[in-house]
């Protein structure tokens, strides 16, 4: 096991001070630094900085930066889902340090999609099945995380398979 233990302060967000969510920080009582890129690999993180030690990483809609000694997390509820999201992460670096024999370190980040290359693999009907005016609409609240690509039931279906796995591909966290 490499993290036993982390310190867990809520802080409210300095550039939206209206919103209902909130942030979190954790210090860890241990340096994760050297799984850092075990965890790009593993969470296909969305920025690394191998020289500054930092890992960027979009999960189930927030924020997640990893440091040595520090995890920040976004788009929290209260202290309570700090704790249940903590708590998982703890466990996500404790198995990626376990099984870092089987895993092949990424150094580098992962592209950031461009809205018109999403925007191309939707089914450009704007059917707002999906609850958005227009696909382009959706395309860019897929990119913001905002929402996932499941939630437009046309890519379900067969005619739109091959689009699909491509989105997949390029938003590997969403459940296919």
């Amino acid at each position: 096991m490499l993290l036993h233990k982390y310190d867990l302060k809520i802080v409210l967000s300095e550039c939206n001070p209206s919103s209902l969510k909130v942030n979190a920080i954790a210090d860890l009582s241990e340096d994760i630094g050297e799984i850092l890129p075990y965890l790009n690999t593993a969470l296909k993180g969305l920025q690394y900085y191998a020289e500054e030690k930092i890992l960027t990483v979009k999960k189930e809609g927030r924020l997640i930066s990893f440091r040595p000694r520090q995890i920040a997390l976004t788009k929290l509820e209260d202290e309570n889902e700090a704790t249940v999201v903590m708590e998982e992460l703890k466990r996500i670096v404790n198995e990626t340090y376990a099984n870092r024999d089987h895993i092949k370190p990424t150094y580098t980040s992962r592209p950031m999609p461009r809205p018109l290359d999403i925007f191309k693999l939707l089914p450009g009907k704007n059917c707002k099945e999906c609850g958005e005016a227009t696909c382009m609409a959706f395309a860019l609240k897929l990119i913001n995380d905002e929402l996932e690509w499941k939630q437009c039931p046309l890519l379900l279906t067969k005619e739109f398979e091959a689009n699909r796995q491509k989105l997949v591909q390029i938003f590997p966290d969403a459940e296919n």
